[in-house]
């Protein structure tokens, strides 16, 4: 009779016990919970009020636009090109200012007007490098590139049309200038055995030649019609000057 009852007190201490355990578990979960939600109130509470932190470091991030703002106006952002072959920096109305990307042959960098249309480009070429500045029209007006032997500029009029040129090879260097329908009118240029210079009528005749030779220098002037005229220059025994008359025949010289 008395073994039951002490069964039946220790089954009724034991769960005692349990329930007092849950309710201690309880309390431990409730306060863990309000503890975690002040956690994250503190942590929510800095951006809550405007705060915005001045460092953010990440080893990656992934975007399609990232926005630049003073004082709560937009100055500038950028942004993926619609070809997605690089990037655009815009300025606050949404407008292209410059393009950073790919082109066929590398890496490219475009400058825009006002009106979205490229007026400078840098990029890689076959040869090297390539530099290409245009009017707000489109028309090409200056190229700077580089050739498997050296570099050439090139400078055209509003028209599209090239004006000078400047080229230069392992050992020879050249300037041409052109009038307005691509006439050459002077020639400059220079190698191993010396520098030259020739000058063109707009009929593209050369009608004044300044050269050197294996004496020294010679200087040459003729007619339109490409008759010798006039010439000094230097031989084995010192200098020379002859004169022709308008049909190239020699009437004059000395010594």
């Amino acid at each position: 009779m008395f073994g039951g009852w002490s069964q039946l007190n220790e089954n009724l201490q034991g769960d005692f016990s349990i329930f007092q355990q849950i309710s201690a578990l309880r309390r431990e979960n409730r306060f863990l919970k309000v503890g975690l939600i002040f956690c994250l109130v503190l942590s929510a509470m800095p951006y809550l009020t405007g705060f915005q932190p001045t460092v953010i470091r990440a080893s990656k991030i992934v975007t399609e636009k990232i926005e630049f703002v003073s004082d709560g106006e937009k100055v500038a952002s950028i942004v993926v090109h619609p070809n997605k072959t690089g990037l655009v920096i815009q300025d606050k109305n949404a407008k292209g200012l410059v393009f950073l990307g790919t082109s066929v042959f590398g890496g490219a960098v475009s400058v825009y007007n006002c009106d979205g249309k490229t007026v400078a480009s840098i990029g890689a070429f076959p040869d090297g490098g390539v530099i290409y500045v245009t009017s707000k029209d489109g028309k090409g007006l200056a190229l700077i590139k580089a050739l498997p032997d050296g570099g050439t500029i090139s400078v055209q009029n509003k028209d599209g049309k090239e004006l000078v040129s400047i080229g230069a090879l392992w050992d020879w260097g050249t300037i041409h200038v052109r009038n307005k329908d691509g006439k050459e009118l002077v020639s400059i240029g220079a190698s191993l055995g010396g520098g030259e210079i020739y000058v063109w009528n707009k009929d593209e005749k050369c009608v004044i030649m300044l050269d050197t030779n294996r004496y020294g220098g010679e200087i040459s002037v003729l007619t339109n019609d490409g008759k010798l005229v006039a010439q000094m220059r230097s031989d084995r025994d010192g200098g020379v000057i002859a004169v022709g008359d308008k049909k190239g025949r020699l009437i004059w010289s000395t010594p």
